[in-house]
């Protein structure tokens, strides 16, 4: 199946360079030119993928879009998917890194707030690139005690990149060694798309909001000027004969 948008380079190029995205452009205008890359005939697991992406396309593109349940969508899609037993998103708020979207059991609570100096997050973090964990026993790059304490074996995780900025990662968790295989990281690379299209769409909607509001206001503005043109014609009517009587 071609890639949905283009997808990660090997998960075992742990050091490479950053990920190449996709020129921005309208969040409909990405998953209609992702849709026509579809070739006819593609596997259950992949059309599985398909199918999810979709959905969670269909819910960012609401008029009264909940960017929320959008992530929620993701994260969920991503553990069925892949198979991992937790999935989160991190986003970029007030220059920290709060999870905003968490599902299963080795997921972070909701509001956590990541070091960007420790663990293999924090390592995404600063460099930009897509990280992979087999064993987080045996990984240097990892809180070896926090592993024991979680049980999470296998970590992979995508910086979240938009309009050139980090705006969060997105990781995949497993409590089994060795989990996450090439597959597996291009699936979480295509839904980390989806993540900064929403971001995107969110983008849109306040844009939409800010140019309603603008409209309302100059509508409440010439309103106004119209009552008072009416309110002073009505009052020279009465008042002009008074005047100059």
């Amino acid at each position: 199946m071609p890639d949905l948008p283009p997808a990660a380079p090997d998960a075992s190029s742990q050091s490479g360079q950053p990920l190449a995205r996709p020129p921005a452009q309208p969040a409909a205008l990405a998953w209609a030119h992702a849709k026509t890359e579809l070739g006819a005939t593609i596997s259950a697991g992949e059309r599985q993928e398909v199918s999810a992406i979709n959905n969670v396309f269909n819910e960012m593109m609401r008029t009264g879009m909940d960017a929320d349940k959008v992530f929620e969508l993701v994260v969920t899609s991503a553990v069925a998917l892949t198979g991992a037993s937790g999935s989160a998103i991190a986003l970029a708020e007030s220059g920290k890194f709060v999870c905003r979207a968490r599902y299963g059991s080795t997921a972070p609570p909701l509001g956590t707030r990541l070091d960007p100096s420790v663990g293999l997050s924090g390592l995404c973090v600063r460099t930009r690139h897509l990280l992979l964990c087999d064993d987080a026993q045996m990984d240097p790059r990892v809180d070896s005690a926090l592993s024991r304490e979680t049980g999470i074996r296998s970590i992979s995780v995508v910086p979240l990149i938009k309009d050139g900025k980090l705006v969060g990662i997105f990781e995949l968790l497993s409590t089994r060694a060795h989990a996450f295989d090439k597959q597996a990281t291009e699936t979480l690379e295509r839904m980390s798309n989806l993540v900064v299209l929403t971001l995107s769409r969110m983008g849109e909607l306040r844009g939409q909001t800010v140019e309603r509001s603008a409209r309302i206001r100059w509508w409440q503005i010439l309103g106004l000027m119209t009552l008072a043109f009416l309110i002073g014609f009505m009052v020279s009517l009465r008042l002009g004969p008074l005047l100059f009587h």
